[in-house]
């Protein structure tokens, strides 16, 4: 009797529960000073009928003065992951250095929850710019004096994931899209054979564990880019390739295989071989650095354009 007493207690109190929708949702920001009179943190309130349903607590670093953080914890409420749905972006200020450099916050409506979720990867990003119609967020940040770099996110689920890098001249009048490669995120390997022929491999990777791309190599007497095609596998942060280099009509003029050691950027690891499949030579892959910098001469992806915001399954993501 007790126990069917409880249980009809949980069935009414969960029935009993408001299950929002967001049109239900407003916000509220309050900046809050540190001993020195500054603005050290920025509380965000969102509430329904009237209720606090919870606070985000942002700090800032630094603190900034009044007068610096007047718009700071300003919102704006657009559909960031294209779902259909407003979400929030709410602006921390500026981080210093190039202009663009500001630092933003984001909470994603999520219809199946019927809440506000909070993602990865998008705080710390620079200025996000919204492109509602190829459903990308870009930033455009300083790479050196005379350079820019273009970085190109998109939503896999509720990460916000770079799929692209492009570096720019100022100076350059010649403008390259790259709407045809942001189906899947691109990596990029600098490295050289044997510690002496600089080369270049950039491809993609989807989720059936195939990998196709180009390598390139800058010093060859008539330099053009030469296509990969194979596979990979993945044990943990590792991923091992097994590709192969082909010349136009399908020769196979190179085994290229090597061994990705994900440490998240600046800790990457990549070791392997490209192989003469004639002479058999071996020469060992050497000096390796990784980006997602997309070259010039690779600007349509060797894969079917396909891409929705409820998440890619590819090599980016552990």
């Amino acid at each position: 009797m007790l126990l069917a007493m409880a249980l009809a207690l949980v069935t009414l109190t969960v029935s009993a529960q408001r299950q929002y929708e967001r049109k239900d949702f407003t916000f509220k920001t309050t900046k809050v000073k540190n001993a020195e009179g500054e603005i050290a943190e920025v509380l965000f309130g969102i509430y329904a009928d009237g209720k606090l349903i919870k606070t985000y607590n942002y700090k800032l670093e630094p603190a900034l003065s009044e007068e610096m953080a007047e718009i700071v914890g300003t919102f704006s409420e657009d559909d960031l992951n294209f779902d259909g749905y407003p979400d929030v972006d709410i602006y921390l200020g500026y981080m210093g250095g190039f202009a663009n450099n500001t630092q933003h916050e984001a909470l994603l409506w999520d219809q199946a929850q019927h809440c506000f979720v909070e993602p990865e990867g998008y705080s710390g990003i620079g200025e996000p710019q919204i492109d509602d119609e190829h459903k990308y967020i870009t930033t455009v940040l300083s790479h050196g004096p005379d350079k820019r770099v273009t970085s190109y996110y998109r939503w896999q689920g509720h990460t916000l994931q770079l799929y692209l890098e492009d570096i720019w001249d100022m100076e350059d009048d010649v403008y390259v899209t790259f709407d045809d490669m942001l189906n899947l995120p691109l990596w990029r390997l600098d490295g050289k054979l044997d510690g002496r022929i600089p080369v270049i491999i950039a491809f993609q990777c989807n989720d059936a564990g195939d990998a196709r791309g180009y390598i390139y190599y800058p010093k060859a007497k008539k330099p053009e880019p030469i296509m990969i095609n194979g596979d990979y596998t993945r044990e943990g942060n590792v991923y091992s390739f097994n590709v192969n280099e082909y010349l136009p009509g399908g020769r196979i003029s190179g085994y290229i295989r090597f061994k990705h050691h994900r440490g998240g950027g600046w800790d990457d690891l990549v070791e392997g071989t490209w192989t003469n499949p004639y002479t058999e030579k071996q020469m060992q892959l050497t000096d390796v650095t990784v980006s997602h910098h997309c070259p010039k001469w690779f600007t349509k992806s060797l894969f079917p354009q396909k891409y929705t915001n409820t998440g890619i399954s590819s090599i980016t993501n552990p």
